[in-house]
């Protein structure tokens, strides 16, 4: 065991690189991220013999552009328990830590840790895309004085009850709409909602809406093809602010 352990650190050793860039030396480990760039961080020494060190921002960046961003109070929350645990600093979008000479080798250790961690939300997240979607739905209901009631059951034709995630009373312009928020628009999913709203639409001739996550991937064509067929509107979580007025009403 102590050679495999030996041997990792040699290779550790033999694959982090560093080059100095304006005051800072640009640090690249051998570690990768989720888009198979490997992990760089950067570290500057001042006349105090404090060693400051900053992924300049990368790490939040690069989830950002992967449709995963770290801005509702659950977000925030799964990224401060990673940082408390790694004694890592978020200033503005950079992650930071200072060392000393002597607490260099496990700060520089721990961040790196952090890093990775972070960077690990964007295959963690996927379990909790649901509920994070939910959150980020319910936050531009609220932005745009949407009136609405979360969480409902309700009883179809068929003395079946179904939930929906949102209710938007009617109104003088606009009928009763019940809406499901679809995280994963995959047709397995899509057709679990049709009876629902197909039922509920036969007992209380309200319209029905789907708010479809389309923020990584165009939805299949056969999904909203089976939208369609049930007269269900296929709302594009892209196009919301153009399709806003589907709820305002």
């Amino acid at each position: 065991m102590r050679d495999l352990i030996e041997s990792y650190i040699v290779w550790l050793k033999q694959k982090i690189n560093y080059k100095e860039i304006n005051g800072y030396y640009e640090v690249t480990t051998p570690f990768v991220n989720h888009i198979n760039d490997y992990i760089q961080f950067y570290l500057k020494r001042d006349e105090n013999d404090h060693i400051y060190l900053t992924d300049d921002g990368e790490t939040l960046a690069n989830l950002e552009m992967a449709g995963v961003e770290i801005s509702t109070p659950a977000r925030k929350n799964e990224l401060e328990t990673i940082l408390n645990g790694y004694g890592v600093i978020l200033k503005g979008n950079e992650l930071t830590t200072m060392a000393t000479p002597s607490t260099f080798p496990m700060r520089k250790h721990n961040f790196v840790q952090a890093i990775i961690a972070i960077d690990d939300l964007y295959v963690i997240a996927s379990p909790k895309v649901e509920s994070f979607f939910l959150e980020d739905v319910t936050n531009f209901f609220h932005q745009n004085n949407i009136r609405f009631s979360r969480n409902i059951i309700l009883q179809g034709r068929s003395s079946f009850q179904h939930k929906f995630d949102f209710l938007i009373p009617s109104s003088a312009k606009a009928p009763e709409r019940i809406i499901k928020a679809v995280a994963s628009p995959k047709k397995q999913n899509i057709i679990a909602h049709l009876f629902a709203f197909e039922d509920t639409k036969l007992a209380r001739n309200n319209e029905g809406i789907m708010i479809l996550n389309d923020l990584e991937k165009e939805i299949p064509p056969d999904v909203i093809q089976a939208i369609d067929k049930y007269s269900i509107f296929n709302f594009s979580w892209k196009k919301r602010n153009e399709l806003v007025y589907r709820l305002v009403a």
